[in-house]
């Protein structure tokens, strides 16, 4: 029994020296997985080393990885693979469990889910639908604080100042009333005669953003006639829950250069930007502040635009109910308050944007998605005239806009195809003196859409749809069909083809306006007697894509439109709206992004447009015929630096101008004549440098050759901006 109880101890003993030689002296293997964080894909190749030591593997084809032979002790992980982002973290030996590592595309972005080409999402580079996304990691290598800006730097996008104030946009030489934009997949509305103001829209709150070229009314109705914007707000839950963004701007060259003080607060732009996301179990919640304060911002020949200060505020919640059922709710406000001056006027535009989402998600199982979207929007913009020197009010306008609409869209997916089928009903309202004497105007819609998607083979794909809407306005519906397919050549090689109709409503200005703008020598009048305008397009494009390393395609668009809306001189100084009969816009569109380097990534697009009236085989103003835009993108291999240097060219192009007769006196007799526009090349350069995990500060310079047209812009020359972001 003595014996017995010697060796029960002596067991006991071996044991525990043995898990002590473990726990505490020994050496472990430390194990995880790695994943494309959009795509949750697992990613092979990774390199994954313990800083300090020899220690490190690559990835496997199924994204795991091993360590052997770890000693026991607190470690930083490295986890580095060309055109991510570098992930690193703290971690203790003994580790327990397997660790799951995502990893963040910054240089290609190619693998990018997308969403807006067919509703349902898919794998960019794998998607019938050519869409072209512009990354987070895009947006923060820009610069830029709003939308208008961030486009402004691609090739077959122009943007313009209105004299009504703000910014839009003309892609591929149309009209922005002809291109869609949407938040999350929803229409914004708070348009300004037919166009939307694109700095309202700050980039603190993107995720990333798509862009359809051509027809997609078969999916989205009335103005995707030329193509579709979707600001993508969806945030990554890896990012750090709190963060707090400072900025300051100035001129450096005249008429602003006074601008540049950052001590002085009434010159310069002073944009501050907070956000807080996080997570509590199944419960993710964001919000977004952007305010900014802006002075000595000369804009316009006619209005000059000294001072605005604007601010935005978005949150949104996603619950995550169980494995069926889901909700997210959003809402979000944009007031902006704009002094305006000139000779004769002094004027002041408010403008306050509310909207409202809430969206529920049924997977009833994992074939089968219904989902159901109700989203609310109001705006109002006032606009007040004074005489400068008397004070006497000339004229005080508002206008009152809102829309609720109700979607509800159901998705069914097997290996063989996948089902589109959705329903919308909206109300939209609209007042405004200039329209009608005030009087509200209502409308009232329906649309339905359907689209198949289907492999017919593991290299061919098709994609058919269409889309049937009516309202109060329509004497009959219209139906927009669309045709996609895409052919695998082989791995690397792909052939995109698309074929739709859209069309456009006219607005409410378009039928009812009335308005004598004699301080600028001309009135408008409505037409009620306008028809829809209708499109059709189609597009073919070649790509290459050599994962990891580059993308290349080039892609011809040609669009025809019938029954356009433009405006129409009945008389000297006198203006309406009416039909005409065709215009084509044709283009071509070329675009390469490679890394080149480790630690250079280079990206070129240019863009060949040809767009012509048919009646009269003029030139549509407003269309550059060759645009082109170079990217030279580089980061250390510490990646604290990165930086990037930007040329935009444009080459010179007939513009529409609006010639006052500049009497001040109640006579109309101003006109639109065609002049030429000189070309331009616009150089910019941004940097940023993460002094610790928790700062950063960037630094960038606009229109460093100091180009200035005080015609068309840019307004201003030379400027420069400073700024501070410290995470939490």
């Amino acid at each position: 029994m003595k014996r017995l109880y010697k060796n029960v101890k002596f067991g006991v003993f071996v044991l525990l020296v043995i898990t002590n030689i473990k726990l505490f002296g020994g050496t472990h293997t430390l194990t995880g997985f790695i994943f494309q964080s959009e795509t949750k894909d697992p990613m092979v190749g990774v390199n994954v080393i313990l800083i300090g030591t020899d220690l490190g593997v690559a990835t496997l084809s199924d994204g795991s990885f091993s360590i052997l032979n770890v000693p026991n002790g607190k470690y930083d992980i490295l986890c580095s693979a060309i055109g991510y982002e570098n992930y690193k973290a703290k971690i203790s030996i003994p580790h327990l469990g397997k660790l799951n590592i995502p990893m963040i595309e910054t240089f290609l972005q190619m693998e990018h889910v997308v969403v807006t080409g067919t509703r349902n999402q898919q794998i960019n580079t794998s998607s019938a639908v050519a869409t072209e996304v512009i990354s987070r990691n895009d947006i923060e290598e820009s610069g830029a604080r709003d939308v208008a800006e961030l486009l402004e730097e691609r090739a077959g996008i122009s943007v313009s100042a209105s004299k009504e104030g703000g910014k839009v946009i003309n892609m591929l030489g149309m009209d922005s009333k002809y291109i869609l934009v949407m938040v999350d997949g929803q229409p914004i509305i708070g348009k300004f005669n037919s166009r939307l103001n694109l700095d309202q829209i700050s980039t603190a709150v993107i995720d990333k953003i798509e862009i359809i070229k051509g027809p997609s009314s078969s999916l989205y109705g009335s103005e995707a006639m030329g193509g579709v914007i979707n600001i993508i707000t969806k945030r990554n839950i890896y990012q750090n829950p709190f963060s707090l963004t400072m900025r300051y701007s100035g001129g450096l060259t005249s008429p602003i250069k006074e601008s540049f003080n950052p001590i002085d607060l009434g010159v310069g732009k002073r944009d501050i930007r907070l956000n807080l996301n996080g997570q509590m179990k199944n419960v993710v919640f964001h919000s977004d502040i952007d305010y900014l304060n802006a002075n000595v911002d000369k804009n316009l020949q006619y209005i000059d635009v000294d001072d605005y200060n604007k601010y935005s505020v978005r949150g949104d919640v996603n619950w995550t109910v169980n494995e069926m059922h889901s909700l997210k709710f959003n809402t979000g406000r944009f007031y902006n308050n704009e002094q305006n001056h000139s000779t004769l006027l002094d004027g002041q535009t408010r403008i306050i944007k509310n909207n409202y989402n809430g969206d529920y998600n049924l997977s009833l199982n994992d074939r089968l998605n219904v989902q159901g979207v109700l989203h609310n929007e109001n705006y109002t913009r006032q606009y007040t005239e004074v005489r400068p020197q008397t004070g006497d009010l000339v004229r005080s306008d508002t206008t009152l806009e809102g829309k609720t609409e109700l979607e509800i869209h159901t998705i069914y997916h097997d290996e063989n195809k996948t089902i589109n089928i959705g329903s919308e009903f909206w109300i939209e309202s609209y007042s405004n003196a200039r329209v009608d004497d005030g009087k509200d105007q209502l409308l009232k819609g329906v649309g339905y859409y359907f689209q198949y998607e289907k492999p017919i083979s593991d290299d061919f794909t098709i994609v058919t749809g269409l889309r049937s809407d009516n309202n109060n306005e329509m004497e009959k519906g219209i139906v927009s069909p669309r045709f996609a397919s895409m052919y695998k050549i082989s791995d690397r090689y792909k052939i995109r083809a698309s074929w739709g109709k859209g069309f456009r409503m006219p607005s409410f200005m378009d039928k009812y306006m009335d308005w004598n703008h004699w301080q600028f020598g001309y009135a408008i009048i409505g037409n009620p007697d306008l028809v829809p305008e209708t499109s059709s397009g189609y597009n073919i494009g070649l790509e290459y894509y050599h994962p990891g390393k580059y993308k290349y395609s080039i892609t011809f668009y040609r669009t025809i439109f019938d029954n356009m809306i433009i405006d129409d001189q009945v008389e000297p100084g006198l203006f309406t709206y009416s039909n005409i009969d065709r215009v084509i816009f044709t283009g071509i569109e070329v675009q390469h992004r490679a890394n080149y380097t480790k630690n250079f990534t280079g990206y070129f697009a240019y863009n060949l447009s040809h767009n012509r009236n048919v009646v009269t085989n003029e030139v549509v103003p407003g269309s550059p015929e060759h645009s082109g835009n170079i990217k030279l993108s580089y980061k250390n291999s510490s990646s604290k630096l990165r930086s990037s240097f930007k040329i935009k060219i444009v080459a010179p192009y007939k513009v529409q101008e609006f010639v006052p007769d500049g009497s001040g006196e109640e006579v109309n007799e101003g006109y639109f004549d065609i002049r030429d526009r000189d070309g331009y090349l616009l150089l910019d350069i941004d940097s940023r440098y993460k002094i610790s995990p928790k700062l950063t500060v960037s630094f960038g310079i606009r229109n460093i050759n100091n180009v200035m047209d005080q015609l068309y812009g840019p307004f201003v020359g030379r400027t420069v901006y400073l700024e501070l972001k410290t995470k939490f």
